[in-house]
This record gives structure tokens, sequence and C-alpha cells, in this order.
């Protein structure tokens, strides 16, 4: 190999995780709403980007359950359903009292740092008055819990259920005294886990996931609308969405999958 003449590839994200993080970015914002008919031609083209990371994009989403099959007339986007949010919720009332539990257990001083700037982070949001920012303060507050607790397989998996949730979130956000109720359990929570008493920090996360899944699984209907026809604008994914977790489980596996 000593004599290849092989060129030097620059790391960056591909087309195709651009088009699936764009394209996730306006399902979950609502800007591609539950239901929509969408065109794999006209997604390529509002993006400015050939067919074939628009389609595999679309077959990672669908195997993510965001994008569905709508018989001859293509794919729609996934409507939000009641019993697939109590699904996620039952999973991450484990998972969140796990992850709380062993933060409160290994977190370094690191870690904490990063989880008190992360409280005066969502506090902001709070005043800042977007649903937007506050879901992206919400999200990045609980993947920090989920990596604190030294557990790399609660970030991967929570990660991915949290796009589903994040659907979900602006109803509940819309509300003002539920934004301020949510940091305020968040501060006790990151308190438990920096006195290091764990079996406050998983009480206090149960609570917490409880209180959420009550609020979220009660502002779904329990019917799916009818199809909407009327495409909305596909804009670029908003700056704020840059701060957000990356998206797991990795692209790179999704994509051998899809094209497989």
């Amino acid at each position: 190999m000593r004599n290849a003449n092989i060129e030097s590839l620059s790391p960056g994200p591909t087309l195709i995780e651009r088009a699936y993080e764009t394209i996730l970015a306006a399902i979950c914002d609502r800007r591609l709403s539950p239901n929509q008919r969408i065109n794999q031609d006209e997604l390529a083209a509002r993006l400015h980007i050939s067919r074939q990371p628009v389609g595999q994009a679309l077959s990672i989403l669908k195997s993510q359950g965001f994008v569905r099959d709508n018989g001859r007339r293509g794919l729609l986007i996934a409507p939000l359903e009641r019993e697939t949010v109590r699904s996620i919720y039952q999973l991450r009332e484990a998972l969140d009292a796990m992850a709380a539990r062993l933060a409160a257990e290994r977190c370094s001083p690191a870690d904490l740092a990063e989880g008190r700037r992360l409280l005066a982070e969502g506090r902001k949001a709070v005043e800042a008055e977007s649903v937007e920012v506050l879901i992206a303060a919400d999200m990045r507050f609980h993947m920090w819990t989920y990596s604190a607790s030294g557990n790399p397989l609660l970030v991967e998996t929570m990660n991915h259920y949290w796009n589903h949730l994040r659907r979900a979130m602006g109803e509940i956000l819309r509300h003002r005294p539920s934004r301020r109720r949510v940091w305020m359990e968040h501060e006790a929570i990151l308190r438990a886990i920096i006195e290091g008493d764990a079996k406050t920090a998983e009480s206090l996360a149960v609570a917490h996931s409880r209180d959420a899944a009550q609020s979220m699984v009660g502002s779904i209907p329990g019917t799916t609308v009818e199809v909407s026809a009327a495409p909305r604008a596909l804009a670029a994914t908003p700056a704020s969405a840059a701060k957000r977790p990356p998206v797991l489980p990795p692209l790179a596996r999704q994509r051998r999958k899809a094209s497989g």
C-alpha cells in the first residue's frame, strides 16, 4: 500500500446525513406535519440535491418510524400516536431513573460543571419565550444525565426515542406554567446528583418522567387525522438545532441497513 495513490478524505457529514437531519428537524418542528404526503423529487428540489441522498434519508426515517408508506401514493409523515408515546415513556421512566442513579454515583467534576451550565441555559430558555429553544434545552439536559451515567447505551437508545417525543413536546411547552415547573424539577434532579444522593436522584427522575408522560400522552388525539395534501415549507434546519445532540442510532449503520 506504500505506493498506492489514494486521495485522503476530509471529515464531515455526507449529503445523506445532511438530508436526514434536515428532514428530521422539519418533521419534529412540524414544518412537515403528521399525515402530510411527501414527494422525493420535491424534497430533493427544495434541498437542492439529487434524489439519491433524499431517498436514502427517507429509508432511514422510515426504518425509525418517522415516515410511512402511503400505498401507491408514495410516502407520508407518520402520525404521532398515543400508544407509541406511552410506550416510549414507559421505557424512559426506567432508563431516566437508571441514568440519574448512576450519574449520582459516578459523574465527574467536569460532568457536574456541564450540568450546572445546562441548567442555567434552560432557565434562560424559559425567559426566551421560544418553544423550539425550550425543547432543545430540555433534550440537552436529559442527554447530559445519560452521558453522565457513564453508560453509552443509554445515550444511544434515548437519543433516538427523544426525537419522537420532541414532536409532541411543543403542545405542552406552549403553556407557560409548565415551562418553569419542568426546570424546577430539573434543578432538583441535578442537586441530588451533585450531592451524590443516588436514591433521591432516581426517585425524582421517576416522578419527573411520570408527570411528563401524563401531560404528553393526554395531549395526543386518540385517532389519526385526515391525510394532508398541502405541502409546507421545508426550510433549512434552524440555527438552534445545531446545539441539539447528535441523532442515534449512528447513521452509517442505518445507511448500510437501508441500502442493503
